[in-house]
């Protein structure tokens, strides 16, 4: 019931969200529409009955403010504002964006990431908003690692690090949440990344090395970060890419801990551990479980994400 209440509360938003991507992308800087943001419903409290799903709802208005905590809405004719948690915050559709943002967004989108990058680093000269400069140097970060531009995506990561993130844009953080083979120029660049100040560019840095023979130290590096209470979304992410380390024969006694772990977390944080769970359930042989995984992330997927854009990879 959980899972199908959880289907059936996306459906509208994936609808409005297409034709937000598909129409939303053709204004000009003169535009001056309002900006949409879809937000994630409040978890049910313990006297509140989970029968009937919840709509994830979409709210209109002038994004005065977005960081780490909230995101406060203005009305632009009465000036009324709302303030709704960071974290409920599952994507925006900037309203007044130029063309240059919009090209970039549209080639990273369709996977270019080459031409994506060219376009983010200019519409970044531009100095929009701080929370949109957060979020498109995140995109940045993902289209130079995706380019074989690791090193780029490296320093874009640790600039962003030093001042604390929204959700959205943590979860478009460049990590590897499954297996795959490492480029050697990744892998070097990774190694000398495991000791960073930056807590963000150590995660990135282990989930890169751990399909590669560095596997030993970045388990280690991401045990340490899963004991961080100064950044606990670092720390609860690094805990999911732990995972990964996991035996086959020892995954299916950690399932429903793990289903658990991914379902506390934010709706917007959801999309990455839910590659990795889905990897583990695959890899232990738990069949059905991944394939329930797999059919959320293809049919009803909380936000569009880079890990989303060829899904499934095979």
């Amino acid at each position: 019931m959980k899972v199908a209440n959880a289907i059936l509360a996306r459906v509208v938003f994936i609808l409005m969200l297409l034709y937000s991507l598909t129409h939303g992308m053709r204004g000009n800087a003169q535009e001056t529409q309002p900006d949409q943001v879809w937000l994630e419903p409040p978890r049910p409290t313990a006297t509140q009955s989970t029968w009937y799903p919840q709509a994830i709802e979409t709210v209109s208005g002038e994004i005065a403010e977005f960081d780490a905590k909230r995101m406060v809405l203005q009305n632009r004719q009465t000036k009324q504002q709302r303030v709704v948690a960071a974290a409920r915050v599952l994507w925006v559709e900037v309203g007044a964006k130029d063309k240059q943002q919009s090209l970039a967004i549209e080639q990273f989108m369709k996977g270019g990431f080459n031409e994506s990058l060219r376009s983010l680093l200019e519409t970044l000269k531009q100095r929009p908003p701080i929370w949109q400069q957060q979020w498109l140097s995140m995109m940045a970060a993902q289209a130079a690692w995706r380019s074989g531009r690791a090193a780029i995506a490296i320093k874009l990561v640790e600039q962003l690090d030093r001042r604390p993130l929204p959700p959205l844009v943590l979860a478009w953080l460049p990590v590897a949440w499954s297996s795959s083979r490492v480029e050697s120029e990744t892998r070097k660049v990774a190694d000398d990344q495991l000791d960073n100040p930056s807590p963000a560019v150590r995660l990135i840095a282990a989930s890169w090395l751990l399909s590669s023979d560095r596997r030993d130290a970045a388990a280690q590096t991401l045990a340490g970060l899963s004991r961080d209470n100064a950044r606990p979304e670092i720390a609860k992410l690094a805990e999911v890419l732990r995972w990964r380390t996991t035996a086959p024969p020892d995954i299916a006694r950690q399932a429903t801990r793990w289903q658990e772990k991914l379902d506390a977390l934010p709706l917007v944080m959801q999309v990455g551990p839910t590659i990795t769970l889905m990897e583990r359930f695959e890899a232990g042989g738990l069949t059905a479980e991944a394939t329930r995984l797999r059919l959320s992330l293809q049919k009803t997927p909380p936000h569009p994400h880079p890990d989303l854009i060829n899904f499934p990879p095979r």
